[in-house]
């Protein structure tokens, strides 16, 4: 799995390959998805965001979760996380999740129609169509 990397759900140049950014483990899924944009990082901050990842991995291990998680806004660090915002955004976004992956989709049936019940109505077509006037006698 290493060769082809993870898939995230954003569409972010990596600019040492000029592509879609690929994820080479499951620690770097997160600093792809959720930074604002790790190219400007240098090897420290990629080691501090890493730990940060793996701190976060260890709370809720679900590596669907990660690539497809939005927060609606981008973070600098990980480490955002650590605060009382982070963790309510946080648990907010397990929750839903967790709420969404539970549902299950089941495919609609088509309705049979059941030939021997048809109403079959005799309508006379050669009585003479109503004017205004026996419209309103007639109501």
């Amino acid at each position: 799995m290493s060769d082809e990397g993870f898939d995230i759900g954003r569409k972010i140049i990596s600019r040492a390959t000029n592509k879609q950014a690929k994820p080479k483990n499951k620690l770097w899924v997160l600093v792809w998805q959720l930074i604002k944009d790790p190219n400007d990082f240098s090897n420290v901050d990629w080691a501090r965001e890493t730990r940060a990842s793996k701190q976060l991995f260890t709370q809720y291990p679900n590596i669907k979760f990660w690539s497809q998680l939005n927060l609606g806004f981008y973070l600098n660090s990980l480490n955002f996380f650590n605060g009382t915002d982070g963790v309510k955004h946080l648990r907010q976004a397990i929750t839903e999740f967790e709420r969404a992956s539970k549902l299950k989709f089941t495919e609609v049936r088509e309705e049979e129609f059941d030939e021997s019940r048809k109403f079959d109505k005799k309508i006379n077509k050669e009585s003479k169509p109503l004017n205004y006037k026996d419209l309103f006698k007639n109501g």
